[in-house]
């Protein structure tokens, strides 16, 4: 029970440390930026909060980043990304069936694990070119539909869609479908195998081996 208790504050005092300060799209027509202790303001819409979060990923994803730079990204996801309920749904059907403390080593596990594969994934989008679509949005939950265009003539575009849900911190990004091929339900298939073959132990040690190394 310590042990669970140790490892529950350690996580939230590494998201509490990585959201003190929240980059936030301007106005309309104003250039100023603006910074936030404690979360989003209320008046950040979902289109705003991708925006914020694509111009960082432009500012700070290259090639031949040093591994405090890829760290400092790393730990800045957490002011858009909702790892919690991204485990949870990486693990339908299964999430019911775990322990308090197994549902908190699988959701710390998780959460590296996305972090290292989707930078890994956001070098080769540092070359395109992002533009913000269409914004559906109802009740606390939104989808935010973008494009990826790369300046070399051939190249396809890649159609990125982002689901976020309003929680305490603001919107949050919960899902991301590339060229409607989700995210989650990816994740979601290959937990299911590994859980049904080898239980809980056997998928933690998938999980362990993709944390294993220097990030990518």
């Amino acid at each position: 029970m310590r042990s669970l208790i140790l490892t529950a504050l350690f996580c939230c005092t590494q998201i509490a440390a990585a959201a003190a300060q929240t980059p936030c799209a301007p106005e309309p027509g104003k250039t100023e930026k603006c910074t936030v202790v404690g979360g989003d303001p209320a008046n950040v819409t979902p289109s705003q909060k991708i925006a914020a979060f694509q111009a960082l990923v432009k500012a700070e994803i290259r090639k031949g980043m040093t591994d405090a730079q890829k760290q400092a990204f790393i730990n800045k996801m957490h002011d858009y990304f909702d790892f919690s309920t991204m485990a949870e749904a990486a693990l339908f059907g299964e999430w019911e069936k775990l322990t308090m403390e197994q549902r908190v080593q699988f959701s710390v596990a998780f959460a590296g694990m996305l972090q290292r594969n989707y930078l890994k994934k956001l070098y080769s989008h540092a070359d395109y070119v992002a533009t913000i679509g269409l914004e559906k949005l109802k009740d606390d939950k939104a989808q935010v539909a973008t494009k990826l265009v790369k300046a070399q003539k051939g190249s396809s575009p890649v159609d990125v869609t982002y689901r976020l849900h309003r929680t305490k911190m603001g919107w949050r990004l919960y899902d991301v479908l590339t060229d409607e091929v989700s995210l989650v339900r990816n994740y979601r298939s290959t937990f299911a195998e590994l859980f049904k073959s080898k239980g809980f132990s056997g998928l933690m040690d998938h999980l362990k081996k993709q944390n294993t190394g220097p990030l990518p």
